[in-house]
């Protein structure tokens, strides 16, 4: 029966991935302090590609703003939730709230394949119609005096 007991307490003690909420403009600030804590965080990312007046400009966003995915023992969740700046731990029962194996695998494929990058080159692609509409409408060039006087 001992056996079974302590089967159970290490199923209890697995490490898991939980979320915190924090305000989005100090999640960045935030990984860093969580870790010290000794708890792996992840924050899924996209990158989003725009042009504007033929300017190309890249720029790297949250997919969850304000949301910090960390990893934790059941035990050890409250110290995640005591460091400065970390709004709330979803929680359910007085525990924090797990993320399945699924959704981690989900996000963590989904982050690095890039399928929330967003891509919209329309604005290049218009200030390279306009260049070459002006090359076809540019003026014939004009044949030499020589090719005019034998003509």
């Amino acid at each position: 029966m001992n056996a079974h007991v302590r089967n159970l307490e290490s199923e209890d003690d697995t490490p898991y991935w939980a979320v915190c909420r924090a305000f989005s403009n100090r999640v960045h600030w935030l990984r860093p302090e969580i870790e010290k804590t000794n708890h792996g965080t992840f924050m899924p990312t996209y990158v989003r590609v725009w042009s504007s007046d033929g300017k190309l400009s890249i720029r790297e966003k949250a997919l969850m703003p304000g949301y910090l995915l960390f990893k934790t023992k059941p035990r050890l969740w409250g110290e995640v939730k005591n460091v400065e700046g970390v709004y709330d731990v979803l929680s359910n029962n007085g525990k924090a709230s797990r993320v399945t194996d699924e959704e981690m695998r989900r996000l963590v494929l989904g982050h690095i394949l890039g399928e929330a990058n967003e891509v919209d080159l329309e604005g290049l692609e218009r200030q390279f119609a306009r260049q070459k509409s002006k090359r076809d409408r540019a003026r014939r060039p004009r044949a030499s005096r020589r090719a005019r006087m034998a003509a």
